[in-house]
């Protein structure tokens, strides 16, 4: 190579990146096409447009579907309540036919209570005892169908004698037995052929189990509000604030709020 040309001359590679360093930032961009810049707003609106439509469109269908859901699932809800509803008050109705039922048949019972237990005791002679004590006219074979002692729910009456539940044959003969041994007022098993024992004994209606458990709470309220008398007569529960007061009958627990 001549001397003359040694300094022009490059390599192959070198002329090729001195071309591509020739264009400055300014012209590339210009060079681009004119479409890229000149982009149409109002094309690209309306296709954001377009887009934001179907999204309402699927916002307000998967609204209407839940609200529809939502109502379905209230509707159920409604429905399965009224269907508990009416089932309670049919379980209710029916334990209270079940109780009057109890009640019912125990209507001509006496239960006694406080007289001691013994193996072979004879209970018709404790009943009629208790008849020459009061000085009831009692005659066991047309008066009485049974006489029996019951067990107790109650664990803290186990040791205590288990109480002794007379069936009169007719009810007008238990109403007038049960008056006769009440105005006794105070008996004793002393009285009644058992020497030395001062058990207190007490006669009452036969109440059912479920009168039994009403019968606590008008006792309690009665002494908290002030009331005199709470007792039984006819299987039924009543309270007096005094001597000159009305009487109110206890049926239910709903009764209860009577005594104020």
């Amino acid at each position: 190579m001549l001397p003359m040309n040694k300094a022009k001359w490059k390599c192959p590679n070198c002329k090729i990146s001195k071309k591509i360093s020739q264009s400055s930032p300014q012209e590339l961009i210009a060079s681009q096409p004119h479409s890229i810049l000149n982009v149409d707003a109002n094309s690209l609106m309306s296709h954001f447009d377009e887009r934001f439509n179907r999204l309402n469109s699927t916002i307000e269908s998967f609204k209407t579907f839940i609200t529809d859901e939502l109502k379905k699932v209230t509707d159920t809800v409604k429905k399965w309540t009224e269907r508990i509803v009416n089932i309670e008050s049919s379980v209710k109705s029916v334990n209270e036919r079940i109780d009057n039922f109890e009640q019912w048949v125990r209507f001509s019972n006496i239960q006694i209570n406080g007289i001691p237990q013994k193996k072979g005791e004879n209970l018709i002679n404790i009943v009629k005892l208790l008849a020459e004590r009061s000085n009831f006219k009692l005659c066991p074979d047309t008066d009485i169908d049974f006489v029996t002692r019951v067990a107790t729910k109650n664990d803290l009456d186990i040791k205590k004698p288990k109480p002794i539940i007379v069936k009169m044959q007719a009810r007008y003969k238990k109403d007038d037995f049960l008056s006769s041994l009440r105005k006794l007022g105070s008996i004793k098993a002393s009285d009644i052929g058992f020497p030395g024992v001062q058990n207190q004994i007490y006669v009452n209606d036969h109440l059912s189990t479920c009168n039994k458990a009403l019968l606590r709470e008008p006792k309690r309220l009665s002494k908290e509000k002030g009331y005199v008398y709470c007792w039984v007569r006819n299987c039924t529960i009543m309270v007096r604030r005094t001597d000159n007061s009305p009487v109110l009958h206890i049926t239910s627990e709903e009764s209860l709020k009577k005594i104020s």
